[in-house]
């Protein structure tokens, strides 16, 4: 099954403002963790989400320009919200490893969806 040009853009348009959204979220969360953070977990958490702010604005932007870096951009924004899913239910919340475990698969999960997503959204439509 192939999706007509109008889905993909609009599905494009979709997963655009969702990755926006997350940059916005991810950077403006760790810089705003960083002075809070008291221990090296809750330091590395905090780099990890600001991570994922950037990785999620470089992974929007080369999926228009620089397109041969956009999977690698991808794998470093999935990695990174993956990593700070799991370590901020630990770090922040107290809870246990496997909860933060749990927390870690279930945001890999989602960021390979979103990653995919936008991968066949651009399809077509940007070269990617």
């Amino acid at each position: 099954m192939t999706l007509s040009r109008r889905i993909r853009l609009a599905l494009l348009v979709l997963v655009s403002l969702l990755l926006l959204w997350l940059a916005w979220i991810g950077v403006s969360g760790g810089v705003r963790q960083v002075p809070q953070s008291q221990t090296v977990g809750q330091s590395l958490q905090s780099i990890t989400q600001f991570g994922f702010g950037f990785f999620a604005l470089l992974s929007l932007l080369t999926t228009f320009w620089g397109r041969r870096w956009n999977r690698s951009m991808l794998a470093g924004w999935t990695a990174s919200v993956t990593l700070a899913a799991g370590l901020a239910s630990v770090v922040w919340g107290e809870a246990s490893f496997s909860v933060g475990f749990l927390s870690g698969a279930a945001a890999l999960l989602i960021g390979l969806l979103i990653a995919w997503l936008l991968r066949v959204a651009a399809r077509g439509l940007t070269g990617a």
